[in-house]
């Protein structure tokens, strides 16, 4: 039977707009806030940060800048920043920026309110539950891409670069994410095309499932595909294009809402594959998943599982199968279509045995449409990946 028991709430404030960002300064004094902790990209101070902070000094907010987020964030990383928060005295958790950025504001708006000797790898690792609801987080939103400005995840990197894991918790959702598709207008063109392909993964591995009457959300997750489909290539294209702008962005957000999964099984070994080699090699999350979902989407063809879905996709994206319609599609993106072309090498067959490992690091699983999951059945879609 489809749509099984199930809760959905989405609390999160969302503030969409053009200009929207402009305002941010008057968003967060609704917080009353004592101080609060800005938390932005190590490499590049962006220009809506420069306001934002002219704006809060304007309003007499104090704030300190953390200016040291990057992709991929690992535990070490967070800790340092939750130490520094809790320092300050912080009592909002500012976060400016896509991915790596919630995840960062996020996990050190929680470890602040719930320290541990292991730090955010104890919760990370599900060693402890936390107990004491997080910092107040506010997410001004840079990029269509994650989707989790709306949603209770979160991903980290332990120490030693072997796992990447998700966290989910009520307790991690963004009080208020102001989503403004203006400041993706000065995006590199590779950016915007990984943002896209991020949001195209998230709702693929929501409608990879084998439920054949959950048909209001299939058709909500095959709209999502066909937007991001059409409107991607005018972004990379037309960088000033508010139309695919929003699109995007607005997709972004559904995508991971968590509305699209609800009542029926969901698929996301895509993003545990992409987990294991993000960490392993630092990649960044959405090149990897453009590197990995063409050779996932021919190891489900070769099960002959879900047909009528995957004839489909393939129609939409022009091709005779939904694997090479993917590639295609990444292609006219100019993005890669696996691994060896992303990481710009092979992987030996240790290497691939290890990354296997690490994308199931609570043992075989079961996957929407497939059945059982195991490491061998990773390591054959590696070995796809690398073109072996």
């Amino acid at each position: 039977m489809s749509y099984k028991s199930f809760e959905f709430t989405f609390p999160t404030r969302i503030v969409f707009g053009p200009g929207e960002s402009g305002r941010a300064a008057e968003h967060a004094a609704q917080f009353d806030p004592k101080k609060i902790f800005l938390m932005t990209y190590a490499d590049v101070l962006l220009p809506v940060v420069k306001k934002l902070m002219a704006d809060l000094t304007e309003k007499g907010i104090p704030y300190i800048l953390y200016d040291k987020c990057t992709a991929n964030p690992t535990a070490e990383q967070i800790d340092t920043a939750a130490a520094v928060c809790s320092r300050e005295g912080c009592d909002l958790v500012l976060g400016v920026g896509g991915g790596s950025v919630i995840d960062s504001a996020k996990s050190t708006a929680l470890l602040v309110t719930n320290p541990s000797e292991g730090g955010i790898w104890d919760y990370v690792s599900y060693v402890k539950e936390p107990q004491n609801r997080p910092l107040t987080v506010m997410l001004v939103v840079t990029i269509a891409s994650t989707g989790s400005e709306g949603n209770e995840s979160f991903v980290i990197t332990d120490r030693a670069g072997k796992d990447k894991l998700i966290f989910n918790h009520p307790f991690v959702k963004p009080v208020l994410s102001v989503c403004d598709p203006e400041l993706a207008k000065t995006l590199p063109p590779r950016q915007t095309a990984l943002g896209a392909i991020d949001v195209f993964s998230h709702v693929l591995e929501q409608y990879l499932h084998d439920d054949p009457a959950a048909d209001a959300s299939d058709e909500m997750s095959f709209g999502l595909l066909k937007t991001v489909h059409k409107w991607a290539p005018v972004a990379v294209a037309e960088p000033d294009n508010m139309d695919a702008r929003s699109n995007l962005l607005w997709c972004a957000i559904l995508a991971m809402s968590r509305v699209l999964g609800v009542g029926h099984e969901e698929n996301w070994l895509g993003h545990m594959l992409e987990h294991a080699v993000s960490a392993k090699f630092n990649l960044a999350h959405a090149a990897g998943m453009a590197a990995i979902m063409p050779a996932y989407l021919e190891f489900i063809e070769a099960k002959g599982q879900i047909p009528g879905k995957l004839g489909r996709l393939a129609e939409l994206l022009g091709a005779e199968t939904a694997s090479e319609g993917l590639k295609k599609f990444q292609r006219e993106l100019n993005l890669p279509t696996d691994l060896a072309e992303a990481l710009g090498h092979g992987a030996s067959e240790e290497e691939i045995a290890e990354m296997a490992e690490h994308s199931l690091p609570w043992g075989p699983t079961e996957a929407a449409c497939l059945g059982e999951f195991t490491k061998e059945d990773a390591e054959a879609i590696f070995r796809r990946c690398f073109g072996e």
